[in-house]
Formats: C-alpha cells, sequence, structure tokens
C-alpha cells in the first residue's frame, strides 16, 4: 500500500497531538443525567470519550484524504538503464558559503538537474552527517524523488559530523539485485570523523559487490568558514578553541583512494558550474538491462478511512452534544 499525499499522514500527527493537549487544559466534565445504556462506563471515561472519538474521526478523514492505494496489477519490464544511489552530505560544514547561496544548496540544484536529465535507470537518494539515513529508495519516478530532495536540508539528520562509511553502506543495501550496472555519487565537503565504518572499508565492501563509486569534493582548496546562527539569531563563523576561524575543507586523498577501490572517480567540484560538468559526466555512465517493476493499476482506499471517520464523528457529536458534555 502507498499514499499519494502522504503530508497529511503528519498533519494527522499534529492535530491528534493538538486535542491531547487541548483534552488536558480542559478536561472539567459536568456529567448530566445519563442513559441507562451509558450507566456501566466510569465518569472520567465519560469526560473523555467524545475526545477520543472526535480524534479518531479527523485522524480518519486526514488519512483519506492521504490516499490510500495498493496495486493489484504489477508487471515486471526489462529496460536499458543504470541503478545509481545520490548520498548527500548535509552536515553543518554544508552552509558554507564558497558556493551560492551556500554550498548545500548548489548541490541541490545540481542533483536536481542531474534527476531531471537522468535517462531510464533507477535512483534512490541517502543522506548523511553524523549518521546516514534512506530518503528515497530506488525509483523511476523523478517527481517524488526531487520532492523528497527539496525537504532535505543542513540539520536534516540530527547528528552533526560526516559519516562517509556508514553513508557508503546504507547506499550499498539499496542494491538487492546483484545484476546490472550500480553506482554509487557521493558528495561531501568534509573528511571522515564521525560513524561506524570506516571509508575504506566500506569502498572494499562496494568493491567486493561490483559498485562503483563517484566521489565528489564539494569545496575551494583553500576551504571556507561555516556559519552558524546563535539564540538571538545573530549570524556569526564557527571558531576553534584558540578562536580562530575553523575551515571546511575537503579530505581529497580518502575521497581518490574511495573511488580508485572500487574502479570509480573523484572529481573536484569547485563552484557551481564544475559541480555542473561533473554530474554531467556521471550521465554518461554504461548502461545496461535491469528489471523494473511497475504497478498500472491501484485500488483506492481512502472509502474505508473516510467512512469509519464519518462513523467517529456521529459518534463523538453525539456524547458531546447529547448527555455528556465536556465544558472548554
Amino acid at each position: 500500500m502507498e499514499f499519494m499525499h502522504p503530508a497529511f499522514l503528519w498533519a494527522s500527527l499534529v492535530i491528534a497531538a493538538a486535542l491531547y493537549v487541548h483534552y488536558r487544559r480542559k478536561r472539567t466534565a459536568v456529567v448530566l443525567p445519563g442513559v441507562s445504556g451509558m450507566k456501566g462506563i466510569p465518569r472520567s471515561h465519560k469526560a473523555w470519550l467524545p475526545y477520543l472519538l472526535l480524534s479518531l474521526a479527523c485522524l480518519m478523514f486526514l488519512a483519506a484524504a492521504a490516499r490510500p492505494r495498493s496495486a493489484y496489477e504489477v508487471k515486471e519490464d526489462k529496460i536499458l538503464g543504470v541503478d545509481v544511489v545520490l548520498a548527500l552530505d548535509v552536515s553543518g560544514s554544508m552552509m558554507a558559503e564558497d558556493f551560492k547561496p551556500d554550498r548545500i544548496e548548489a548541490a541541490k540544484a545540481r542533483i536536481r538537474e542531474f534527476i531531471e536529465k537522468f535517462g531510464s535507470g533507477r535512483l534512490a537518494l541517502v543522506a548523511f552527517a553524523g549518521r546516514s539515513f534512506t530518503q528515497c529508495p530506488l525509483t523511476t519516478d523523478s517527481n517524488i524523488l526531487i520532492d523528497l530532495l527539496d525537504q532535505l536540508d543542513v540539520g536534516s539528520v540530527a547528528i552533526d559530523g560526516t559519516a562517509i562509511g556508514d553513508a557508503i553502506i546504507n547506499g550499498l543495501n539499496k542494491f538487492r539485485d546483484e545484476s546490472g550496472s550500480r553506482s554509487i555519487i557521493l558528495l561531501t565537503d568534509g573528511e571522515n570523523n564521525s560513524g561506524t565504518i570506516d571509508p575504506l572499508d566500506a569502498a572494499r565492501a562496494a568493491k567486493a559487490k561490483g559498485v562503483k563509486i563517484y566521489t565528489i569534493g564539494v569545496g575551494t582548496p583553500e576551504g571556507a568558514p561555516i556559519p552558524a546562527v546563535g539564540p538571538m539569531g545573530q549570524k556569526y563563523y564557527v571558531t576553534g578553541p584558540m578562536g580562530n576561524l575553523v575551515l571546511a575543507k575537503v579530505d581529497e586523498e580518502t575521497l581518490r583512494e574511495i573511488s580508485d577501490i572500487t574502479g570509480g572517480e573523484f572529481f573536484r567540484a569547485k563552484d557551481e558550474n564544475a559541480l555542473k560538468d561533473v554530474y554531467g559526466r556521471i550521465n554518461e555512465m554504461e548502461k545496461k538491462e535491469i528489471k523494473v517493476k511497475k504497478a498500472n493499476r491501484y485500488r483506492e482506499l481512502s472509502a474505508y478511512p473516510a467512512a469509519a471517520g464519518v462513523l467517529f464523528a456521529f459518534a463523538g457529536g453525539l456524547l458531546a452534544a447529547g448527555r455528556y458534555r465536556v465544558l472548554g
């Protein structure tokens, strides 16, 4: 099952939390003469029962708005293409401004262009800082991939740092099919200083699986200061223990070695145009036959949560406006 508009699911969490807080603040209740069928329910339960039912109604309506659907006819096609994992560094140093407006936005703009011009094949998106997570598994849907890319920013990973080895292993785990042309494009502006996996060990694991890694070092050779925002909203630049500016520099030696081990290539992206050229060259990689499963018929499931929402709303409204009234 999948949701066509998953943002509504996040909204449901916000509404549920708001209703819970409202009930906690306003839970003083006056219990009017009861219906004989409700006499067995304790008074404390009678107070929150309408809130529970109305909250469930809201959740069901939002679930319906998210448009759940399930595929009932899936066919397997063979296409000529490549499987590529895009691994993007979202650590704090990607805020450096030697790229305009900064490294992270310049990188996302070039990745977006790469996705739009990408030929046949599948793309996945992995983000990393002090740890790594999957933003999107392998997909042929470029629109979904771009939407998920736009949601990434510095701070998307709560733990800061640069866990290059973890990002590579996460990328390898996206390739369930051992055949075809498979590559990881790893974009970073720093040196490995976090995570649990050594980058070179991760590169050797990639070589064993036949996966090439193309590394891209983002930033000028001399490095750039890292901007940050203080508690009062003031902008400043990160300094070291002696008060000197901390410059974010690319660990070119390690990135070259990662690429050499896997048969890939290292690129130095010194500015936005260079980064654009890098992705242009990678887009010309050798393409092989890969299998893609596509669903071409779906069963819409919105009616089920919508019907449940109507029932919950009716029951909750009946209790709230009838024999039992919650003040607030």
